[in-house]
């Protein structure tokens, strides 16, 4: 498959962190004792015990019928919170005559789902004349940044299905984690800016995080990355899977040792951006760990992980529930208490289930990312849609290329944006590409693609490297 999986606008690092306010083969994962933060275990003790009960639950593997008559179960007590509690609701279930109770998953398709579009022209009404404060915000990258109700005690659950992906790699909470990751430019300036900063602070100190900037991968920050993954040799590194991947490409070719083993890094985490084939096989070369694909998004939180494999991405199925339609598309429906709970939500993005019937889908092979994640070129009869994540992985390929970005001129002009390690001969980039491409689309027209080669990538709101650039 050249296709990958993504945690989508925002991330979902921040439940991790909230304390104070393609398939390589099995994973055979050891647990030795590693020393913990205490402060950690004190302010987290509840969120222990529900982990605790979590991986339990998770670990007598119930058959699908099982689940789904929990998440039958779960859903109707959901709805009837939404009907008693959540204006929207009562007029969402008047306007399309929508049922009291479910007796299956899959009769959520029944349910009209509900879109961005739908929750930003409602937020007058979703957010009760501005009774309901605390949002979850997304980036915007890709549209107009939408805004969703946050409940006080919503962390708590977010933070478990967190760590119970993250149990299946073999991390504790509080183990030692390196993070390539960002945001500090979002805490704004002036007293709130650093308060806001030091709170960030805080948390990683209590969750025994060492944040690196994943926004400068000049050559010394990678050095200084390098040198940070060997001093604190971390149980996991975790972060935007572009940065994971700049950082892996770094080490191989400046033939950097990690160390000899015993190393303690059991598990890879890549989140946020797409992670190709050719992404984990590199990671996992270099690392010598495996790779692990962490979903979700900045509304719904950590909603599936890798669990036996990287490509065996699990739904978290008394959280979530899936519905997969016929186009690939997933609508997901949150079942943990939530202020705002999601009813058949399009998160917009495509997935190819590995695990479902009447669509209901509990496991996924990969998430394919937007409908609009496509590039168009010109063919000998027309235009060619391609998922965008087929030329990301053939240029990935190409020695010394780190980073691909997309400008769609017209249907029939591309643009692409190449990083890389040293100098690049496009000419022979394009040639390169124009014969892998064919290998599955003969009629493809080379002329309609020209590349560029950038020092910078264009970067989301959030920080994250952009796939498309205007």
């Amino acid at each position: 498959m050249r296709d990958g999986a993504a945690v989508r606008e925002g991330g979902v690092r921040p439940e991790l962190e909230d304390l104070v306010s393609g398939s390589r083969g099995s994973w055979r994962v050891a647990a030795p004792p590693v020393g913990r933060s205490q402060p950690g275990r004190v302010l987290l003790r509840t969120r222990h015990r529900r982990l605790k009960r979590a991986i339990t639950r998770y670990s007598q593997r119930p058959d699908r019928a099982w689940i789904e008559r929990q998440q039958v179960r779960r859903f109707n007590q959901t709805w009837a919170y939404c009907l008693a509690e959540v204006p929207f609701y009562r007029a969402w279930r008047r306007e399309h005559g929508l049922p009291e109770r479910i007796d299956r998953p899959s009769a959520l398709r029944s349910f009209p789902p509900l879109t961005k579009e739908i929750l930003i022209a409602r937020q007058d009404e979703i957010f009760q004349g501005g009774r309901i404060v605390d949002a979850y915000t997304t980036g915007g990258s890709t549209g107009q940044p939408t805004r969703y109700p946050r409940g006080a005690d919503e962390a708590g659950h977010r933070w478990v299905d967190a760590y119970l992906g993250r149990h299946w790699a073999g991390i504790r909470p509080t183990d030692p984690s390196l993070l390539l990751w960002g945001h500090a430019h979002l805490f704004g300036s002036g007293p709130r800016g650093r308060v806001a900063q030091a709170r960030r602070r805080v948390a990683d100190a209590v969750m025994n995080i060492t944040r690196l900037n994943a926004y400068d991968l000049s050559e010394p920050s990678l050095l200084a990355h390098y040198t940070a993954l060997r001093s604190h040799d971390p149980i996991s590194l975790e972060g935007y899977t572009s940065a994971v991947f700049k950082l892996a490409r770094y080490i191989e070719s400046n033939r950097l040792d990690l160390g000899r083993r015993p190393r303690r890094l059991r598990a890879v985490v890549l989140c946020a951006e797409t992670a190709s084939d050719a992404d984990i096989a590199l990671v996992e070369r270099v690392f010598r760990a495996p790779a692990v694909i962490e979903y979700g998004s900045a509304e719904t939180g950590v909603l599936a992980m890798s669990r036996r494999y990287t490509r065996d991405i699990r739904v978290f199925w008394d959280s979530f529930t899936c519905l997969v339609d016929d186009d690939g598309e997933l609508q997901v429906t949150t079942l943990n208490p939530r202020l705002f709970p999601l009813v058949h939500y399009a998160v917009g993005d495509r997935v190819v289930p590995s695990d479902m019937i009447d669509g209901n889908v509990l496991a996924f092979h990969a998430v394919l990312g937007r409908r609009q994640d496509v590039v168009q070129v010109a063919a000998a009869r027309g235009v060619l849609d391609l998922s965008a994540i087929l030329p990301v992985h053939i240029l990935k390929s190409y020695p010394d290329i780190v980073g691909v970005q997309f400008r769609q001129v017209s249907p029939e002009d591309l643009r692409i944006y190449v990083e890389a390690t040293r100098q690049l001969d496009l000419t022979d980039v394009a040639r390169y590409f124009a014969r892998e491409l064919s290998r599955d689309h003969p009629e493809f027209v080379p002329s309609s693609v020209n590349f560029t080669q950038i020092s910078e990538p264009a970067r989301t709101t959030a920080g994250k490297h952009a796939l498309f650039v205007a």
